[in-house]
């Protein structure tokens, strides 16, 4: 959905689709939809960490093996020269990305706010900031990173703090890749800001940006285009929680209702499957405890094959 939504307002992106799991069988049908000319390159996690891919992948629950292989994406993209822009897999396209590319243009990492402006101190809204204060002034579903000099320098900072680092602990102050960007004002002079209320436009955003449509038909959002929506957990407590919202901001019902059909309509041409790195070979489902366990151990004593589940089961921390 989100590949269908940049060849129509970005079609001349080169867009690379990075698929955090097994390729699927050729001839399938799921085969068939990486195949069909929607992406133009697709970079398997293997090819980006290597032949210690299943240890690697082993520490983190899927959430976490996905955006804690961005970094060395983003490493890998930066070489062609050009320009990189990240997109999350459950955002959308609206409208042109013009306005993005020209900030990108001007800076080393062009990051996007969860948040534009304040609330009242009394006001129920105040609750989304204090969510920010806890996974990150800026949200990771969209940023973008030059080919400068201190571009890379970011790519590989960054990168270097997923290896290990890219996991769902608040109470550490760690919320996978983006609790990291809050340093980036720090670290990186020649950032920018992307202050543009239609882009990662989202639930917890929704009490302050506005939603309307013009007498052509185009969606603003305050008074920028929309240009992307962030539909984070469609299926879960992010539509939950953007219908509570939607009495003050009808029209946002319309871009849900386009997307949950969307789902639908391509639910029907794929094929059921699993996430190839959430199973021990027998078949068992691994739990997160397992993976925390295993986190804990030195990476030199760590099993070598820890989809085997023989560490876990004879005690041993080594093998």
């Amino acid at each position: 959905m989100l590949a269908e939504s940049v060849r129509r307002h970005a079609p001349e992106a080169r867009l690379t689709l990075v698929l955090v799991d097994a390729l699927p069988s050729s001839g399938s049908t799921n085969a068939r939809w990486l195949e069909d000319g929607l992406f133009d390159d697709v970079v398997t996690a293997e090819e980006l960490i290597g032949s210690d891919h299943e240890s690697w992948m082993f520490g983190y629950d899927v959430v976490e093996a996905c955006t804690a292989v961005k970094g060395r994406a983003l490493v890998r993209l930066l070489d062609r020269g050009n320009s990189v822009l990240y997109l999350d897999p459950d955002t959308a396209l609206f409208g042109s990305l013009a306005e993005v590319q020209d900030a990108l243009d001007s800076c080393s990492v062009l990051l996007t706010p969860h948040q534009l402006e304040p609330v009242a101190p009394d006001g129920p809204a105040v609750e989304e900031e204090i969510c920010t204060l806890a996974h990150g002034t800026y949200n990771f579903g969209m940023f973008g990173a030059s080919p400068s000099e201190e571009g890379r320098k970011f790519a590989e900072w960054w990168s270097s703090r997923l290896e290990q680092l890219c996991v769902d602990d608040i109470g550490r102050g760690l919320f996978v890749d983006q609790r990291w960007g809050d340093l980036v004002p720090s670290f990186f002079p020649n950032f920018s800001i992307l202050r543009h209320a239609g882009v990662n436009f989202a639930s917890w955003n929704l009490h302050q940006r506005h939603l309307s449509v013009d007498d052509r038909g185009d969606y603003w959002v305050n008074d920028d285009p929309l240009v992307m929506y962030h539909f984070t957990k469609a299926l879960g407590i992010g539509f939950e929680v953007s219908k509570m919202k939607m009495m003050q901001n009808p029209l946002v019902a319309d871009l849900w209702r386009w997307y949950l059909e969307r789902i639908e309509y391509f639910k029907k041409g794929l094929e059921p499957t699993r996430w190839s790195y959430g199973f021990y070979r027998d078949g068992a489902a691994i739990p997160k405890s397992d993976r925390v366990t295993y986190r804990e151990i030195e990476p030199i004593d760590r099993p070598q094959d820890p989809f085997s589940g023989a560490w876990r089961l004879s005690g041993r921390t080594s093998g």
